[in-house]
């Protein structure tokens, strides 16, 4: 018992000891090292938790929580998105969006999960309010429970996931510009077929005119008039 105290004891006092390491970087202004230091912690806390988070991704219901609503949240906007940018009918992208949601998706799902984090956080916060006042074997009991670990689990992940999310973010843009000739032919009424000609429609009365060149994505894309 006496062990338990004198771990539990220098965990305490390691966590207090690189948090105010962390304020001390973000006094002066040492924002890159920070969070360097905060994603390995947080890798740190992830790490005995390895087993209950592989459980949970693998569940049925994470599956079809990805699948059904983070997918098609992604794809719908993504869908969106495209047919925005760059002033297309949404009938005419069927593969690009496919495509570009997959950066998309990974946002979406830091989203969700900084929402979740949030109020699995908010919930802990109050009922450790009403735990304090209750008998220490409770007490105990509450802080060894799998809702304390989830909790802390989330918290490290949200830290380790956002280097991902902002890649995801940044690549969102350069894998939409590639993606996007997915939905482009080299034989179209919008045309005469040509060597390295590419078209893509954008409505019912005119298309884009791409050229396979080294200006591939820097060139304006050309408009002209379909021949349906």
């Amino acid at each position: 018992m006496g062990f338990a105290m004198t771990n539990k004891t220098r965990v305490s006092f390691l966590s207090m000891g690189f948090f105010t390491i962390e304020l001390l970087l973000l006094s002066f202004e040492h924002v890159f090292i920070a969070f360097f230091m905060l994603f390995t912690y947080s890798l740190y806390k992830l790490y005995p938790e390895r087993y209950l988070l592989a459980k949970i991704i693998k569940s049925a219901f994470a599956l079809k929580f990805y699948n059904v609503v983070i997918w098609f949240v992604s794809y719908v906007l993504t869908l969106k998105m495209l047919s925005v940018i760059y002033s297309v009918d949404e009938e005419y992208l069927k593969y690009s969006p496919v495509i570009v949601a997959i950066p998309v998706s990974i946002c979406v799902l830091y989203l969700f999960l900084l929402i979740a984090t949030g109020i699995i956080s908010f919930l802990g916060a109050i009922a450790s309010c009403f735990i304090i006042s209750l008998p220490k074997w409770i007490q105990d009991n509450y802080k060894q429970s799998i809702f304390i670990k989830v909790i802390g689990m989330l918290q490290s992940l949200l830290i380790v996931l956002v280097i991902p999310c902002i890649l995801a973010a940044l690549s969102a843009d350069y894998v939409a510009k590639i993606a996007i000739f997915l939905d482009a032919s080299f034989i179209s009424d919008c045309g005469a077929k040509q060597g390295r000609v590419m078209y893509m429609r954008r409505n019912d009365e005119e298309c884009y005119k791409f050229t396979l060149d080294k200006d591939l994505f820097s060139e304006q894309r050309s408009i002209v008039k379909s021949k349906k």
